[in-house]
């Protein structure tokens, strides 16, 4: 299934992700541990956009493999 990597998403999804993204980036955290970190700045993120927690995880997850699958060369922007 690697040849459709990057094609199933459509751009108002990729947009979705970017948001969510740039939402987590400016998220209050804890700067000493990463896992509770990681986990303030997902619940700031499903408060912004007015989801579950689980869906707010989902779309940051998705965001942070389709920039991985960019930098590889799997998929284009």
């Amino acid at each position: 299934m690697p040849e459709k990597r990057g094609v199933q998403a459509t751009d108002e999804v990729k947009a979705e992700w970017s948001t969510a993204y740039k939402f987590y980036l400016r998220a209050p955290g804890d700067r000493f541990d990463k896992k509770k970190d990681r986990t303030a700045r997902i619940d700031y993120v499903a408060q912004e956009m007015k989801l579950t927690r689980k869906q707010a995880k989902r779309r940051i997850r998705n965001y942070e493999a389709w920039q991985r699958n960019i930098k590889k060369g799997i998929v284009r922007p």
